[in-house]
């Protein structure tokens, strides 16, 4: 087994890009703007020397950013890595699996919710596929996923053609309503609401789940849509959604295929899970913007669900949990999910967001 960090965790999963519809990187004025905000705040204490300047940084929220990238979302267990999407976030995850080994020794298996410019725009990109006779299997509710990832590196786009890689690419087709085994891991599929079709997806593996479902417009329809999504996450760890819109700001977007969080709130409020994750944010939105609304979605949670047991977050690039193997209770029934211990590597304190 390789050693990436993971240690006696038997399910990690890293979110690698969180943005939606195009990647946003902070500009030079928005920059300014959390620096104006970081110094004005800022006591003398707070500045008098390097530790204190760390604490000082730990607790403010100017301090980070949930990031640019679009979807990429790794999870990884034993000696394999999964990878949901395949946005600009694919660059540096290849990058973090090609300097610790993962990149050439580990099983490698990407999996797409549909094929939209942001979720393959990092594909050519991502390192791996360009190490001689690296095996790499490419999976999707779809049965053209070879000759739509060939498109975007054919032609004029790309220097680089698909069919002068010199890695080993597999693509095949996941069916709905069926449980495909990968690399010892239960996976399977849910049709969504999306144009040309998306498919979320679940991941099972030695008893701990993570659910992925972006890019979905379940708020045309929930009524329709509530009992299937429910019951696709029960159970599950984590539960990752596309929520790209506040409430009023969906009813000028209807139709572009997206969510709000309101929706999936009312969908789970009694369903057993471990936390609902807001995911592909509007590239518009500003950090604070992206903050607001998870605040809107907790208070809406106490009102709407106020027995819920599960926790809600906002996706913020390096966000990670590291799942242990589930505990039992007395005849055989698992425990409820230990707390996911959660990464600061992208700004810190996140719990304060």
């Amino acid at each position: 087994m390789l050693d990436h960090g993971i240690g006696e965790s038997l399910m990690r999963v890293r979110l690698w890009g969180v943005r939606g519809s195009l990647a946003s990187p902070m500009t030079s004025a928005q920059l300014r703007d959390k620096a104006k905000a970081l110094l004005a705040e800022a006591a003398p204490a707070d500045l008098a020397n390097e530790k204190a300047i760390e604490r000082y940084l730990d607790r403010t929220p100017h301090s980070w950013t949930y990031g640019g990238n679009t979807s990429c979302v790794e999870v990884s267990f034993d000696d394999q890595v999964f990878v949901l999407d395949a946005g600009t976030g694919l660059r540096s995850l290849g990058a973090s699996l090609m300097a610790d080994g993962r990149g050439a020794g580990a099983g490698l298996n990407l999996f797409f919710t549909h094929f939209h410019w942001d979720h393959i725009c990092g594909f050519p990109y991502f390192g791996p596929i360009y190490l001689p006779k690296r095996a790499i299997g490419v999976w999707s509710g779809r049965s053209d996923a070879a000759a739509l990832l060939a498109n975007q590196m054919g032609g004029a786009h790309f220097p680089v053609k698909w069919d002068t890689l010199p890695s080993v690419i597999t693509c095949r087709q996941l069916k709905e309503d069926q449980v495909e085994t990968v690399a010892g891991a239960q996976v399977r599929i849910l049709s969504m609401v999306h144009p040309d079709k998306a498919y979320g997806y679940r991941i099972t593996q030695g008893g701990r789940s993570v659910c992925y479902l972006t890019d979905t417009e379940v708020s045309k329809n929930p009524f329709r849509l509530a009992e299937s999504y429910s019951k696709f996450v029960a159970g599950a760890d984590v539960v990752i959604v596309d929520a790209m819109y506040g409430f009023l700001e969906y009813h000028d977007k209807v139709n572009y295929g997206h969510s709000t969080i309101f929706n999936f709130i009312d969908f789970f409020k009694d369903t057993d899970i471990g936390e609902l994750v807001i995911f592909h944010h509007d590239p518009m939105a500003s950090d604070a913007a992206v903050s607001q609304l998870r605040n809107d979605a907790n208070r809406y949670k106490t009102v709407i669900a106020p027995n819920a047991t599960w926790s809600l977050s906002a996706a913020f690039e390096g966000q990670e949990w590291d799942f242990e193997k589930p505990k039992r209770k007395a005849g055989g029934a698992k425990a409820p999910a230990a707390k996911a211990k959660k990464s600061t590597a992208t700004g810190r304190n996140a719990a304060k967001r």
